[in-house]
């Protein structure tokens, strides 16, 4: 056996050991159940078979006795009666199956599912997000292609498996009360071509696991067609047949090899399903001649022809077994996930508390960092002092590194070489959710919920999200009360027209109440509030305002600030601008101004886009 199919079986062997390890764990009780309806449901069958065998042999004692009050009228009746019961209780015990393996497959998903976001949240940055060979992880920790078998029917898919085996074990029985020998003959012809057909599955599954980024792009475009955020340009700039186009390309990239697969082995498959036919004529045959010779009766022949059939279902392969092979791919790839994960949680990880800090200055010392997948160095060697109780503004040209200096100060990335104190403790000892208790952040990209406004909001500190006073206070701050007070519902208002009584704001007013989260978070506790291009969509006067008052509000608070508005970062205690990887200029406006250096340049740069009749210092405060 090649080396692939034999890691094919093992894979699928091993999946299966995992969900029958994992069952228990979802569920005991109902674990416990549904291997029980399993035993039921797979010996009434064989127990009808036999029964309604017996109805057909008792028939002619029956007629010869003359009528149902005699001895053979009564056998006759009394097999009725079993196999009518045995009938009912099959239909019976196949709704309580379907029923038990539904509930508890329905739990085993969700199980899984939680255990995805864990592993998935578990990493303290957000790095392995960006890695392909994670991001492929993690499509198949979701399902198999487009998310068509679910693990929850992996576990309907086994149970109704199962349950045929069980049945084909106590048929075989049967068939062998007739000839010990014949029951091993056909399932030894059933085993061989249910080898071939499991071979096919488990290469056609293989080749879909490899296929993984295809059909991770398919999803993409298939997404950009479905959802909200793209239905405009998508329209606008008539993206609707490029997008099919790209979708059914990418999904036939991925496919094209598993029909290539099955195509090349239908030949084999015709053959073996045409031996096992003749398996099949054969043993009919040899019962047939033995009820001509009278060496079974005709009660035997047809529990025996009954139970012959019933054998097959020890090996063979249906459409069951598709969904099963399909619908176990994400089980250990969610346990991987979890593996990776936590290992990248524990190389991550800190220790110390965070309370008071930052106290005295936050610095980075010799950093240097490059994205995942990049070789390019954002920083090469970067030097920067923060002082604590002061407001700090980052500027510098797109690409300098502005908002990658806040991710790694928030521990979403980890430096490729260097360190980050704060009071002189390195960053990567500090327990990094205490640390982001202690920090505010806002960021261009910032989430809009699609939830109530005191999600919103309260999701700044979610210990806090209950506290009314600290929500109308940070609102304040952030100059969105009006706003709130305007909604139909107010703070229960959800912020998104897909849900009833839902609504939408304009770009603006969504980044108020984004820095109302900001504020909240302050109000909370946050010793450091960042705050990177959160205003981008307000006007310059509307910005002035609301940094105007965040520099009074904050006074005290270590602030970072990035804007392209200078008008805006003008006001901060001091300026950092970086270039190349590195702080190239640091100082106050004025001293930067004072020294005609890049910071200079750019101001007046900007200014000349006010520039009419105003002076320098009217088109700074517009």
């Amino acid at each position: 056996m090649p080396t692939s199919e034999v890691k094919g079986w093992r894979r699928a062997l091993r999946a299966r050991l995992v969900m029958l390890r994992l069952l228990p764990q979802v569920h005991r009780g109902l674990t416990v159940a549904l291997a029980a309806l399993i035993l039921l449901a797979g010996l009434l069958p064989v127990a009808f078979t036999y029964a309604s065998g017996s109805v057909i042999g008792a028939v002619p004692d029956a007629v010869r006795d003359g009528g149902f009050s005699t001895p053979g009228g009564r056998t006759l009746i009394g097999w009725l009666i079993a196999a009518s019961i045995l009938f009912f209780a099959q239909q019976v015990a196949s709704v309580f199956l379907n029923t038990a393996a539904g509930s508890l497959g329905t739990r085993f998903e969700t199980d899984l599912r939680l255990r995805a976001m864990r592993a998935t949240l578990a990493p303290v940055g957000i790095a392995h997000l960006e890695d392909p060979a994670m991001l492929d992880k993690v499509t198949l920790a979701q399902g198999v292609g487009t998310g068509a078998f679910w693990p929850r029917l992996a576990v309907s898919a086994y149970t109704q498996i199962i349950t045929s085996r069980v049945q084909a074990i106590g048929s075989a029985v049967l068939v062998g009360m007739f000839r010990w020998w014949l029951p091993f003959a056909l399932i030894g012809a059933w085993l061989i071509i249910r080898k071939r057909l499991r071979d096919d599955l488990l290469s056609a599954v293989d080749v879909m696991r490899a296929q993984t980024h295809d059909l991770r792009r398919a999803n993409y475009f298939r997404d950009l067609a479905l959802t909200p955020p793209a239905a405009k340009e998508a329209r606008i700039f008539g993206l609707a047949g490029w997008l099919r186009e790209r979708y059914n390309t990418h999904w036939y990239a991925a496919m094209r090899d598993v029909w290539l697969k099955r195509r090349a082995s239908w030949l084999v498959l015709v053959g073996l399903i045409v031996f096992l036919v003749a398996a099949h004529v054969a043993a009919f045959v040899l019962l047939g001649r033995a009820a001509v010779d009278g060496g079974v009766s005709l009660g035997q022949l047809a529990i025996v022809a009954g139970a012959i059939m019933g054998v097959g279902n020890i090996a063979n392969v249906s459409n069951n077994d598709f969904q099963l092979e399909y619908a176990l791919e994400p089980i250990p790839a969610v346990l991987e996930l979890e593996h990776l994960t936590d290992a990248m949680r524990a190389r991550a990880g800190g220790t110390t508390e965070t309370d008071q800090m930052p106290a005295r200055a936050i610095r980075f010392e010799e950093i240097s960092f490059a994205y995942p997948g990049s070789e390019q160095l954002v920083f090469d060697g970067l030097d920067l002092h923060i002082d604590a109780g002061r407001s700090l503004a980052i500027v510098g040209l797109n690409g300098a590194g502005k908002t990658t200096l806040v991710k790694l100060l928030t521990r979403l990335y980890e430096p490729s070489r260097g360190r980050i104190t704060v009071d002189d403790i390195d960053l990567a000892h500090v327990d990094p959710e205490a640390w982001r208790r202690r920090t505010g952040a806002i960021f261009q990209d910032f989430v809009r919920y699609e939830m109530s406004v005191t999600d919103n909001v309260g999701f700044g500190a979610l210990s806090r999200r209950g506290d009314e006073g600290a929500l109308a206070r940070a609102a304040e701050r952030a100059g969105a009360t009006e706003i709130i007070a305007d909604l139909e519902r107010g703070w229960d208002t959800t912020l998104s027209r897909r849900y009833a009584a839902g609504t939408d704001l304009s770009g603006g007013q969504w980044q108020r109440i984004a820095l109302a989260r900001a504020m909240f978070a302050v109000g909370a506790g946050a010793g450091l509030l960042i705050l990177d291009e959160p205003t981008a969509n307000l006007d310059v006067r509307a910005e002035v305002e609301i940094f105007d008052r965040f520099l009074e509000l904050t006074r005290g608070l270590t602030t970072i600030v990035i804007s392209h508005r200078f008008s805006t970062v003008r006001r901060a205690d001091r300026i950092v601008v970086l270039d190349g990887g590195r702080v190239v200029e640091d100082g106050s406006h004025d001293e930067l101004m004072a020294s005609g250096g890049r910071y200079a340049e750019m101001f007046r740069l900007q200014a000349e886009r006010f520039r009419g009749d105003a002076s320098e210092e009217e088109v700074a405060a517009r």
